[in-house]
């Protein structure tokens, strides 16, 4: 196997993402003033980089804890289950469909009442990958992607009233998701979804 020093870079990129997620998970602990749990659930949008084709249409759900960490600030750790991935043409339509484990870290900055805007680190834990073709073509492609996957978001988001809210984000992959060759696939997902805080 051939030295790659990109790949090199990439692994060491997702390392230092890792680390980055512990260290705002664990700091942003500390500061909390009152933690409010509440779930959240959407749309996905989501391509691969350097990977021709449509966009694959999904979703993602899970859960959230938000806290107040200071004047306009919060801190906001969700675990959600996310499907991205891509369809491409081969002598057919196939999909490359790949659902993640994702823990977005963001932090959100209020500049008016119930407006936020929000950027932060996310780790992907890669759960299933599937290649999906035509006439029932279903085959398990997971060895061919790293386990893990670093993300940056951006969104914004707006409160309708204390517990329901509505948000766009997106994620722009920084790791390769694929060992051994020469291409650069990197997931980027466009997200539109509502939260529903529980108190």
């Amino acid at each position: 196997m051939r030295y790659n020093p990109l790949k090199e870079k990439i692994k060491k990129s997702s390392k230092n993402v890792c680390f980055l997620t512990l260290i705002c998970l664990s700091c942003s602990l500390t500061q909390a003033q009152q933690i409010i749990p509440g779930f959240k659930g959407g749309l996905n949008v989501a391509n691969i980089s350097n990977l021709y084709g449509d966009n694959r249409i999904s979703g993602h759900i899970g859960f959230f804890l938000h806290t107040s960490i200071a004047n306009q600030w919060a801190f906001q750790p969700e675990i959600l289950y996310s499907g991205q991935g891509q369809k491409y043409w081969d002598n057919g339509r196939y999909t490359w469909a790949l659902n993640y484990i994702t823990i977005p870290l963001m932090f959100q900055y209020y500049p008016v009442h119930r407006f936020y805007l929000e950027a932060g680190p996310q780790l992907g834990i890669l759960a299933a990958a599937r290649d999906k073709g035509p006439e029932g073509y279903n085959a398990n492609i997971k060895n061919l992607f790293h386990k893990t996957d670093a993300t940056l978001n951006l969104g914004m988001g707006y409160y309708a009233n204390r517990q329901v809210g509505f948000y766009f984000r997106y994620g722009l992959g920084l790791s390769d998701l694929t060992p051994d060759d020469n291409y650069h696939y990197a997931n980027q997902v466009l997200q539109l979804g509502m939260e529903l805080r529980l108190h």
